[in-house]
Order: C-alpha cells, then sequence, then structure tokens
C-alpha cells in the first residue's frame, strides 16, 4: 500500500510540473489572438495603452498602437489637439465588435480643458480598432461624436 501512495503522490506531482511547464505556451497562443474571446481580451490593453498616450501627449506611445497607414493623419489630430488642450482623465465607456471581433468601435468619454481656459469639458469619441493576427490591435481612426460641455 506504500507504494501506491508514493506512486500516486510521484504521478501528481509529475503532472502538476508539465502543467506549469505549459502555462507559457498557453498564455503565448492566447497572445496571438487565435480565437474570438482571445481578441477581445487583448483590446483594451491597447486601448488604455492609447488613451494613456492621449493624457500625457506621448505621440511615440500613440504611434506603437496606431496603424502605419493611419499615423499621417491621427498625428496631425494629436498635435492640433496638443497645442488646443490638456486631457484630463479618459474613460472606455463602450465596446462593439464586428467580424468575428476582427474590428471594434471603442466610446471613450474624454475629459479635458482648452488652454487658458481651465474649464473641464466633457466629449465622446469613437475609436475604430482593426485586428490583425501579425500586428494585433491597431487603431484605425477617431472622430469626435459629441461634446458635452
Amino acid at each position: 500500500m506504500r507504494w501506491f501512495s508514493r506512486a500516486a503522490l510521484a504521478t501528481v506531482a509529475a503532472l502538476s510540473l508539465q502543467g506549469c511547464v505549459l502555462i507559457p505556451f498557453v498564455q503565448a497562443f492566447k497572445e496571438t489572438g487565435a480565437t474570438e474571446g482571445d481578441r477581445k481580451a487583448l483590446l483594451e490593453p491597447e486601448a488604455r495603452k492609447f488613451a494613456d498616450a492621449m493624457v500625457l501627449g506621448n505621440k511615440s506611445l500613440a504611434a506603437t498602437v496606431v496603424m502605419p497607414e493611419s499615423w499621417p493623419s491621427i498625428s496631425k489630430q494629436i498635435r492640433s489637439r496638443n497645442e488646443e488642450e490638456r486631457v484630463v482623465e479618459t474613460k472606455l465607456d463602450d465596446v462593439q465588435y464586428t467580424d468575428e471581433a476582427r474590428k471594434a468601435t471603442v466610446t471613450v468619454k474624454v475629459r479635458y480643458f482648452q488652454v487658458p481656459f481651465y474649464i473641464v469639458k466633457l466629449r465622446i469619441e469613437e475609436q475604430h480598432w482593426e485586428f490583425t493576427m501579425g500586428d494585433g490591435w491597431k487603431l484605425r481612426d477617431f472622430a469626435e461624436v459629441v461634446e458635452e460641455g
């Protein structure tokens, strides 16, 4: 009976070690965005990175999540906004997925003030994101939907 307990304990230990070895591979697979659920989980960190770049006025951080072909126009928008206003806070409000979560529309609430007036205003922006297996989520464009004073 004692040998059976030892064998069972050794088997459990071996299986648990194998599970630990597989975790990095499973995580890496999820990060490729192979499934719709994985793609959905990967969008928020990228959208948050762009929002943080807007708060900080950091164009180089913003460039890491923007489609290369969209960068010239988005860069102009960022430059123009940085000259006229300061973003105080952003909040990802809603996400709508299409095309099996390969495209997404993110609604963002942006609190900002115009320079040199320090009255905080709120606007709603709509961001359009696209997912590719090689690059992950990238921002295609964004625009102001409504300003709420």
